[in-house]
C-alpha cells in the first residue's frame, strides 16, 4: 500500500511512490460528486463564489456534478418572492443545481440564525437522500450541522465524504461574542468532533485553520489544505480611471477601497475610525462597496459623524469586479483583532489579482499577516490601532512607486499560488482520490 503524505504547499494528499498528484478522472471514468452547500450562484460574495466555481470546473472536465443548495438570499438576507417555495431544480454552468427551502429571517439574532441553518439542513437532507448516489460528497461548512446529517446519509448511500471548513463556526461564534460559553457551545463543539470523526477527509482554506482543526484531535491523514482561489479569469490589473470612478464622481482622489460583505466579522468600525483620523485629507476618499447586516449602522455612523471622506456603494455585478478593484488605489482588509486564525478573508486573492497594494489589520503571526508578508504585497498593522492603519494609508498615498511594487508582487504571488488553474486541480485531485475508494451503494 502506498504511503500518503500531506503537502501543504500543494494542498493535497500526494502519493510518495508516484511523486506527483493524481489527475482527475475523465470521460466515462469520471466520478459523480454531490456538493452540499447553503450558498451557490447567483450569490456574488462569500462561499457561493467558490462552490459554484468548483462545481463548474469539475463539470467542464467531465464530472457529473449535483449541487444541493438553498435559494439565493446572501448577503442581503432576503429571498425574492418567486423563491418562497420548497424546491426548484435548474442547470447552471453544466451543473445540476437542486435548490431547497430555507427560512430567511427579516432580522438576525442568534436564535433566528440557528433556525435558518436548521431549516436548510432539514430540507437539503431529504433532497440529498432522494437524489442520485454520488461517488463522493463534499459538505461545505457553515452550517456546521450539515456535516453529521449529510455525513451519515452519505455513509448509508456508500459515498465518501470531504468536510470542507470555510469558517470555524463554533470558534467564531465565541470569539465574535455571538455566543457565550455554556451548554449550547459545548453541544456545538461535540457536534464538530462527531463530524470530523464521521468524515473521510477534512479540508480547510488556510494552514492556520487546519492547525486549529488538528488541535481538536483530527488525525493528520484526514487533513487537506484546499485554498480559496482568485477569479483571475475575470480580475486583471487595470487603469484607475474606470467608468465607476466617473459614475461615482470620485475625480482624481486617492481611493482606499473596501469591497465585500458588510458584516460583524469584517471589522469595518476600524475603517471608519481611520477615516475620522484622516478627515482633513481631502485627497483621500474611503470607498465602501457591498451589502450586509452592518450596512445601515455603518452608514448611520458615517452621517452622524460627518465623515464626508467616506462613500458607500451597493454590491456590484460579478462582471464589474475587475473594474471595481481597479478603481481603488489602495485595498484594505480591516479584520477584527479576535478573528485571528478562525477566518481568512477570501477577498485577499482577488486584491492580488487586481495588482493593488493592501493594508491589512491583522497580527503579523496570523495567516493573513503571514501571507501578506510572504507575498510582499502590502502593509500589516495592529488590528486594534486606527492610528497605525491611518499611517499605513498615508505612507502608501505618498509613494506611488511603493504602491506599484506591492501591487506587482501580489499579482505575481497570485499567479504562482492562488490562481484558478493552480488551486482547482488540487481540489479535483483530492476529490478524485476520495471517489476512487467509494464502496458500493448500500441502498
Amino acid at each position: 500500500m502506498k504511503a500518503r503524505a500531506f503537502d501543504p504547499s500543494l494542498g493535497v494528499v500526494a502519493d510518495r511512490d508516484a511523486g506527483k498528484t493524481a489527475a482527475p478522472a475523465r470521460s466515462r471514468a469520471a466520478p459523480r460528486i454531490a456538493l452540499v452547500s447553503i450558498n451557490h450562484r447567483p450569490e456574488l460574495t462569500g462561499i457561493a463564489v467558490y462552490t459554484a466555481g468548483l462545481a463548474e470546473f469539475l463539470a467542464s472536465r467531465g464530472w457529473s456534478v449535483d449541487v444541493y443548495t438553498g435559494f439565493p438570499y446572501y448577503p442581503h438576507w432576503k429571498k425574492v418572492a418567486a423563491d418562497r417555495r420548497l424546491y426548484r431544480s435548474e442547470r447552471l454552468g453544466g451543473v445540476a443545481v437542486r435548490r431547497h427551502y430555507l427560512y430567511v429571517p427579516a432580522r438576525l439574532s442568534a436564535l433566528r440564525r440557528m433556525l435558518h441553518e436548521l431549516s436548510f439542513v432539514a430540507s437539503v437532507s431529504l433532497g440529498y437522500l432522494l437524489g442520485p448516489r454520488a461517488d463522493c460528497t463534499m459538505i461545505v461548512s457553515p452550517p456546521l450541522p450539515l456535516g453529521v446529517v449529510i455525513g451519515l446519509l452519505a455513509r448509508l448511500r456508500g459515498s465518501r465524504t470531504l468536510f470542507h471548513v470555510q469558517d470555524l463556526q463554533p470558534d467564531a461564534a465565541i470569539e465574535f461574542g455571538l455566543l457565550r460559553k455554556g451548554p449550547l457551545t459545548a453541544a456545538l463543539f461535540a457536534l464538530e468532533r462527531w463530524t470530523y470523526r464521521l468524515s473521510h477527509r477534512v479540508s480547510s482554506i488556510s494552514e492556520a485553520m487546519l492547525d486549529r482543526i488538528r488541535a481538536k484531535g483530527v488525525p493528520e491523514d484526514k487533513l487537506v489544505l484546499l485554498r480559496n482561489w482568485a477569479d483571475d479569469d475575470l480580475v486583471r490589473p487595470g487603469d484607475r480611471d474606470t467608468p465607476l470612478r466617473a459614475q461615482w464622481a470620485l475625480g482624481d482622489a486617492l481611493i482606499v477601497l473596501y469591497a465585500g460583505n458588510l458584516g460583524v466579522k469584517q471589522g469595518l468600525e476600524l475603517l471608519l475610525n481611520v477615516a475620522a483620523l484622516l478627515r482633513e485629507r481631502r485627497d483621500i476618499v474611503f470607498l465602501i462597496v457591498g451589502d450586509g447586516g452592518e450596512s445601515a449602522r455603518l452608514q448611520a455612523r458615517s452621517r452622524r459623524e460627518g465623515l464626508s471622506n467616506v462613500r458607500f456603494a451597493s454590491l456590484q455585478p460579478r462582471e464589474r469586479l475587475s473594474e471595481l478593484l481597479a478603481t481603488g488605489d489602495i485595498a484594505v482588509i480591516p479584520q477584527l483583532e479576535r478573528a485571528s486564525d478562525i477566518v481568512l478573508p477570501s477577498k485577499l486573492a482577488n486584491i492580488m489579482a487586481a495588482g493593488r497594494p493592501l493594508v491589512a489589520a491583522a497580527h503579523a503571526t496570523s495567516e493573513l499577516g503571514r501571507i501578506v508578508a510572504r507575498a510582499e504585497c502590502g502593509l500589516v498593522v495592529d488590528p486594534g490601532s486606527a492610528e497605525d492603519f491611518a499611517n499605513a494609508v498615508t505612507n502608501l498615498a505618498s509613494d506611488g512607486a511603493l504602491r506599484a511594487r506591492l501591487g506587482d508582487n501580489g499579482s505575481r504571488y497570485m499567479r504562482e499560488t492562488l490562481a484558478r488553474d493552480v488551486v482547482l486541480p488540487h481540489f479535483a485531485a483530492a476529490l478524485s482520490r476520495l471517489a476512487r475508494h467509494a464502496p458500493e451503494s448500500l441502498v
